[in-house]
């Protein structure tokens, strides 16, 4: 099974407050959020993270790492280490990446923490772009509203062309403080 997960700032005390999480302190929501994750995912499972892991220092990756089951992907986000030591990466399935596109049941998957509006084969339905950094946040509106325009704005413009639009943000939030399959988010409209 293929999970997927942005945005889950382990160790980021002042997350708590602008994401407005169910939390009173930094220890009960990783508690809390490990619980949740392993309550979900086995050991043979793939989890994507796309970006901004945790926030804090390279024994808490590794302690975080080996805590939570599952093979671990890392899409690379704003906040996330910028040098991976050797005893972090042998926690992770495969070396972190900016950009991974990963076939889900009938779908291709791009994957990155960024939005990106143009992504590989935007114009096929089975196609769909999973994403984080913008959290809940005015962004991600502006981010569904740019999907929007696009779609009208081809229309109009090249009436041959079908662009699907298929951007989904898999912030942590949005599903349960979990990491979610690809069924849930499609059908999840925040």
């Amino acid at each position: 099974m293929k999970y997927y997960i942005a945005d889950t700032h382990f160790g980021h005390e002042n997350i708590l407050k602008l994401d407005n999480r169910p939390w009173d302190n930094l220890e009960d929501m990783e508690a809390d959020m490990i619980s949740r994750w392993n309550a979900r995912v086995t050991d043979s499972d793939d989890v994507y993270i796309l970006g901004d892991f945790c926030w804090h220092s390279k024994a808490h990756w590794i302690r975080l790492l080996t805590s939570l089951k599952g093979r671990k992907h890392i899409v690379l986000g704003n906040h996330d280490l910028k040098e991976f030591p050797q005893k972090i990466l042998d926690l992770l399935a495969d070396e972190p990446q900016k950009l991974l596109g990963v076939i889900d049941g009938g779908h291709h998957v791009v994957l990155c923490h960024y939005p990106i509006l143009a992504y590989w084969h935007d114009n096929q339905q089975d196609s769909v772009m999973l994403y984080g950094h913008v959290h809940n946040t005015v962004e991600d509106e502006a981010v569904r509203a740019g999907v929007a325009a696009a779609k009208e704005y081809i229309k109009e413009n090249k009436p041959d062309y079908v662009y699907c639009g298929n951007l989904h943000n898999v912030w942590c939030g949005y599903y349960d403080y979990a990491p979610a399959t690809l069924e849930e988010i499609l059908k999840n409209k925040y």
